[in-house]
């Protein structure tokens, strides 16, 4: 089989490792666009991904020079939307096609090659806000015809299902499967705090995402300032720990320079996806702080389940999916208010029996549903569906 995979700017360790398991070793190609997103993630150095890449180009990066930076800087300064280069000529020949979203250009790009080509059709979606993402005619009518012409949908929650229901997809057409992570490679073990330039006194708070305001990591900032003025913490010495990259670290950086928090905080940048075990071991309490906007609520939180197949207790906001993936297996609070995310680190903090039991518990949920093994067996399963009809 040859899979055609189109994610656009989005390609990342989280979400590529599934397709070198996929059942019978199918030949995959990734059809990758260059952005801003895809620096930050090269400046992890991955490396490679072991499977075939084929480059796909916005107009901003295509055409003659005048036309580039004419649409660059309607980009940058009026709002628009760059478009991908047109490249469905580019899929004939592939057995399977998945892209990512309903609203993308490169689904639009996946409609037009299953049309043209008869080729088959999925489309993941991680959405899970109904009629999201459509501020354009344009956009509406490239959901539209995505919707009705895709296939099967591949959706992560109950939520993304629901989502579709009410955007008119028949529901014979939706799977849902659980993503997964590596559990063998992600799980408890010994840590090594120097590596990261902790001290083995300190109780460890870490964040690991991206600097977005939607992540929610301001409101763990303000937490921090709460745990570190309490008195009954002072003797745990609390500390921040924060992995990641993107634009609005500069922001964070003033937050904690007014506060005057900056001694119990530590930027370890990006770091490579095989040394992120050693990160989730080097910390006490694992924080996944997001807030909801109007066009996105945390659909998965790919990060919350490595967190738990390390066996690290974790405290999550409840918004988006991240009830439906972590209920059991972390402790709760509310969005965008720093003292019920104070409240819920200071019982963990103070509780080590609450901390050890809430860590064993969620690696027994992240082995049983988040497997890696077991998301690759489900993808398959669509793959071998798709090609029999």
């Amino acid at each position: 089989m040859r899979l055609a995979l189109l994610k656009g700017n989005r390609f990342n360790p989280w979400h590529l490792k599934v397709f070198e398991r996929l059942r019978g070793a199918p030949e995959v190609t990734a059809f990758q666009a260059e952005s801003e997103i895809q620096e930050y993630f090269r400046e992890r150095g991955d490396g490679p991904q072991g499977f075939g890449v084929e480059r796909i180009y916005f107009d901003t990066q295509r055409g003659n020079p005048f036309s580039r930076v004419a649409r660059s800087l309607l980009t940058r300064y009026a709002g628009r939307e760059p478009r991908i280069v047109p490249f469905a000529h580019r899929l004939e020949g592939y057995d399977v096609i998945q892209s990512w979203e309903l609203f993308t250009d490169w689904t639009a790009e996946a409609v037009a090659a299953r049309e043209r080509f008869r080729i088959p059709l999925a489309v993941m979606v991680w959405d899970n806000i109904p009629f999201n993402m459509e501020g354009s005619p344009e956009r509406r009518e490239r959901k539209r015809r995505a919707a009705e012409i895709a296939d099967v949908f591949l959706v992560h929650t109950k939520r993304s299902r629901r989502m579709l229901d009410m955007e008119g997809v028949a529901s014979e057409r939706v799977i849902k499967v659980d993503p997964g992570v590596d559990t063998d490679l992600f799980a408890p073990g010994t840590r090594d705090r120097a590596a990261f330039g902790l001290d083995e006194g300190e109780f460890v708070i870490l964040f690991v995402g991206w600097f977005l305001p939607r992540k929610g990591v301001d409101f763990l900032v303000l937490a921090l300032r709460e745990l570190l003025a309490d008195p009954d913490l002072r003797r745990l010495r609390p500390r921040l720990l924060m992995v990641g990259s993107g634009p609005g670290r500069d922001r964070v950086e003033r937050l904690i320079a007014r506060l005057g928090i900056g001694h119990a905080c530590t930027f370890a940048g990006s770091m490579p996806y095989g040394r992120m075990p050693e990160v989730y071991r080097a910390a006490d309490v694992f924080v996944l702080p997001s807030i909801a906007t109007a066009s996105w609520q945390e659909q998965f939180g790919m990060a919350l389940i490595e967190a738990m197949a390390s066996g690290l207790p974790s405290v999550a906001t409840v918004t988006g999916g991240i009830l439906e993936i972590a209920r059991g297996g972390a402790v709760f609070c509310q969005p965008n208010d720093f003292l019920s995310l104070f409240e819920s680190l200071k019982r963990l903090m103070q509780d080590r029996a609450a901390r050890e039991g809430l860590g064993r518990t969620a690696r027994s949920l992240a082995v049983e549903r988040f497997g890696l093994e077991r998301y690759a067996e489900a993808l398959s399963n669509v793959y071998e569906r798709l090609l029999a009809h």
